[in-house]
């Protein structure tokens, strides 16, 4: 079996989220190498298809990773294993096994339920071609790491053997050309369009409408002239690029050691002590803050604020640095990425402000949209003629 995949693919620090062949795939960005399957008992393998991504196990073979057979996603943080994940400020994503694996794994399972859901049946060998776009932190992208990210992916074949119980299926993926842009640019893509290619309006933009008594018409057209200053806040960093239409201001590169998952690190100790556990990793804690019905929630929020408001200053610091390096002549400040939804009852009124003074408005991307708006820029960036051109430059001969 055949197939050609288009990836918009979002290697954040805690979250992964992936747009592979038009499915938005969210899972913890961790894993975990093992020495056996899990599964004892015969198991029907259809029974795993539907859910395979809550149940990902997965045998490696690639030139760009360390072979074996690894946990993915929730599948490696429920297993009590010791998990492998981003060191946020430490590890430089370009050099790490991590992206790659799981970024192999969650596309072979894609490819598997798309030949059970086709052909009724398992298959035994798929193989699939990918176009794919990916990002690096502002601060870690330099021609060098970007093309060496690259070069991870299209240096070979990948074999990838997804475990159905005990059934395997062997996934072959090929990477022919794979662009890797700093993180947060593509997110113009997204603010423009939706994913069937029209301008994009709805939800996402109800506050800043109702906040600017925009016209009710309004849609996504609106961005596609305007000088964007980005605040896309992650877990281990935060980036500040500045857009002008679809255009990423190189002279304007910046980007902070600063995010939720530095508040959370800083919060971990006293919530494990409240919760009368030793110890417990960071993407634990952030499940808990996404759940209000958690039995932890409340908690997990009072060791919060503090670390919060110290993330924040520093955040709204750097917003200041940028908006004064471009002599104010912004017209949006925009803010969006997983940090953004913990930290908005904190930030909102420091960057409102902010934003009044100059005469700037202020998007701020509601949680729905929060933390799938740059995979969703991914997509729209790896299926449209920007993409299209560089690959077709980079076939040519030299």
């Amino acid at each position: 079996m055949n197939y050609h995949f288009f990836v918009g693919n979002d290697n954040g620090n805690s979250e992964h989220d992936l747009i592979i062949d038009g499915h938005l795939i969210q899972q913890p960005n961790v894993n975990c190498r093992v020495d056996e399957l899990p599964w004892s008992e015969e198991q029907a393998p259809e029974s795993f298809v539907k859910h395979l991504q809550d149940q990902l196990v997965v045998t490696i073979d690639s030139p760009a990773a360390r072979p074996g057979m690894y946990y993915v996603g929730k599948f490696a943080l429920e297993s009590g294993e010791i998990i492998d994940t981003i060191q946020i400020g430490i590890d430089s994503k370009s050099d790490m096994d991590l992206p790659i694996i799981n970024t192999l794994a969650q596309i072979a399972a894609v490819a598997v339920q798309k030949a059970v859901e086709e052909e009724k049946a398992i298959p035994a060998q798929i193989d699939v071609e990918v176009d794919m776009a990916t990002a690096l932190p502002v601060t870690q992208h330099t021609d060098e790491t970007s093309a060496k990210f690259e070069r991870r992916f299209t240096s070979g074949m990948h074999h990838v053997t997804v475990h159905l119980g005990v059934k395997r299926v062997a996934v072959n993926l090929v990477f022919p050309f794979v662009k890797v842009v700093p993180e947060a640019t593509p997110v113009i893509f997204a603010l423009q369009k939706d994913a069937a290619g029209n301008w994009r309006e709805g939800e996402i933009f109800a506050d800043f409408t109702a906040a600017y008594g925009i016209d009710k018409k309004f849609n996504g057209s609106y961005f596609k002239d305007k000088r964007i200053l980005h605040v896309d806040i992650g877990d281990g960093s935060t980036e500040y690029p500045i857009t002008e239409g679809n255009k990423f201001l190189r002279q304007f590169i910046h980007g902070s050691h600063h995010g939720a998952g530095y508040a959370i690190e800083e919060a971990l100790q006293e919530f494990n002590r409240l919760i009368h556990l030793p110890d417990s990793p960071r993407q634990f804690f952030s499940d808990v803050i996404k759940n209000p019905k958690h039995k932890y929630h409340a908690r997990a929020l009072k060791t919060l604020r503090r670390p919060l408001e110290s993330q924040v200053k520093q955040i709204v610091q750097h917003v200041k640095k940028q908006l004064t390096k471009a002599r104010n002549e912004i017209d949006v400040i925009c803010v969006y990425g997983g940090g953004s939804i913990v930290m908005r009852s904190v930030l909102y009124p420091y960057l409102k402000e902010t934003c009044d003074e100059r005469e700037i408005k202020l998007l701020y991307i509601p949680a729905d949209d929060a933390v799938q708006l740059n995979a969703a820029g991914l997509d729209a960036f790896v299926r449209g003629k920007i993409y299209e051109a560089l690959k077709g430059k980079a076939e040519q001969p030299a």
